[in-house]
């Protein structure tokens, strides 16, 4: 049986004693909890002259169409919305557009850096504590991130893809039950709107239900794939196959740190939430850097979008674009290393019961 309270405090003696692994947790929470996306809308009061749409009254035709129909119409409405929006607004249509693509840019490769990031940093996490833990040997960052940077770590990322397959499953049935339901709002039959509403919504949350076990389950799986990877060199295919075989041999074991492991989930989250309100006020002071670091790159876009002929305050709205990730890293960095720590901690507990697995196995 798996010596649980003697794992969770060598985790905790790993954290704390072994520094240059917060480096990488820092990386982890960026990665893992960081969205990037923005928006702005405007809207015209209709007090303009001209600046209302004669094309939304188009609308009146969808009563009693079918969904193809529909769909056909709305797109002749959206298209000629953006036509009128063209046409009246041309300078202000043309830089949302190049607004709209330089922020997809922006913030698409600032996604794909985070992505590589937090494949590096956990394949390099699960190396390091393995060798502390053989031989209390500690490595610096660039050797650190000499173990995340392999193919390896790409084949982690395989592993997760796989494991969250099943939530394309959920996306699937909500896309399936707005189609229901949508036909039966527009077939005029309030019963069988009635019905849509009441059975969409409770397939919806039964998939919900099933699929939360189910990838909480497989998560398991891929925590201990993962390991298979880093530290046997296998497959990905193979690291899935290992899992589950470890796991069915060893499920009460396994079973059990998953649900220790829940607990203390739910315990860091309340102490986060306590922690949440000092690290925000010392956000303020990082914030400060934050906009200091971000302000160079920021107007050097100002000001090559000023080249390209943007007018009035578009520059600047390019400008806080670019330097909306370096801020918001910068700005709530405590948080993100603070964040990080649960995640070393995590990582440590499954590599420390992997190798624990193993032993009780005899290999």
């Amino acid at each position: 049986m798996l010596d649980v309270k003697k794992i969770l405090a060598r985790s905790w003696n790993i954290l704390w004693n072994y520094r240059i692994l917060w480096v990488f947790g820092f990386m982890l929470a960026l990665a893992t909890g960081s969205g990037g996306g923005g928006g702005n809308s405007g809207g015209y009061s209709g007090r303009e002259e001209g600046a209302h749409f004669q094309t939304w009254s188009g609308l009146e035709k969808l009563q009693g169409a079918t969904p193809r129909q529909v769909f056909d119409e709305l797109l002749r409405l959206a298209g000629e919305a953006l036509r009128q929006l063209q046409a009246q607004y041309p300078v202000e249509f043309q830089m949302g557009l190049a607004a709209i693509v330089f922020a997809l840019i922006v913030f698409s490769l600032f996604g794909l850096a985070l992505t590589v990031l937090r494949y590096v940093a956990e394949t390099a996490v699960i190396r390091m504590v393995d060798e502390y833990e053989q031989s209390e040997t500690k490595v610096g960052f660039w050797q650190g991130w000499r173990y995340g940077w392999s193919r390896t770590a790409w084949r982690v990322f395989l592993v997760d893809v796989v494991v969250n397959l099943p939530a394309l499953l959920l996306v699937l049935v909500i896309l399936l039950v707005i189609w229901w339901i949508f036909s039966a709002a527009l077939s005029g039959v309030r019963a069988s709107l009635v019905t849509a509403l009441i059975g969409g919504i409770g397939l919806v949350f039964v998939t919900v239900i099933v699929l939360v076990v189910i990838l909480a389950l497989l998560r398991v799986l891929g925590y201990l794939a993962w390991r298979f990877i880093v530290l046997e060199q296998q497959s990905t295919l193979d690291s899935l196959r290992s899992a589950f075989e470890l796991a069915k041999r060893q499920w009460k074991n396994v079973g059990l740190m998953w649900l220790v492991m829940i607990g203390v989930s739910i315990a860091w989250a309340l102490a986060f939430f306590i922690l949440i309100w000092p690290l925000l006020a010392v956000s303020i002071l990082t914030a400060v850097a934050g906009f200091l670091t971000a302000l160079f790159p920021a107007l050097l876009t100002a000001g090559a979008a000023a080249l390209f002929s943007a007018p009035d305050y578009w520059p600047w709205i390019f400008a806080a674009i670019t330097a909306a990730p370096i801020f918001f890293t910068i700005a709530f960095a405590p948080i993100f290393l603070v964040s990080g720590w649960f995640y070393i901690y995590q990582s440590s507990v499954w590599t420390l019961t992997y190798r624990e697995l193993k032993v009780l196995e005899g290999r």
